[in-house]
């Protein structure tokens, strides 16, 4: 049904899902958590004292944002309709000042750049 096409959907775009199993001691809550195979490193849960939840800790590998990868790209948007190379120049490089920051000032960070480019290149 409608899980198993989920799932096939997963598959085809080649993302595998983190979690097996329940992350909530009352077993009722599955995270949905899906990685490229090749992105993940050293996954780690945690039962916490003070919730009944669990803690999931991640290490994505991943290059950065200027740096083109040797896997194509897949697009959900026919690519008439896009300019992948001018977002990536309008994104501009790290800024060096963030590269030891912390996650939220590169969210933040991230946040303001990407819709600036957005807004140049589909104002």
């Amino acid at each position: 049904g409608e899980v198993r096409e989920f799932k096939a959907s997963m598959t085809a775009l080649d993302l595998t899902q983190v979690i097996q199993g329940p992350m909530h001691t009352g077993g009722n809550t599955l995270d949905l958590d899906f990685v490229s195979g090749q992105c993940l490193r050293d996954l780690d849960t945690k039962n916490i004292v003070i919730t009944d939840h669990s803690l999931l800790r991640l290490d994505f590998l991943t290059a950065l944002p200027n740096r083109r990868e040797a896997e194509p790209t897949i697009w959900y948007r026919p690519g008439q309709l896009m300019e992948p190379e001018r977002f990536q120049t309008e994104l501009g490089p790290i800024p060096e000042a963030l590269t030891h920051s912390s996650v939220g000032a590169l969210v933040e960070a991230w946040d303001r750049a990407a819709a600036g480019a957005l807004d140049r290149v589909v104002p």
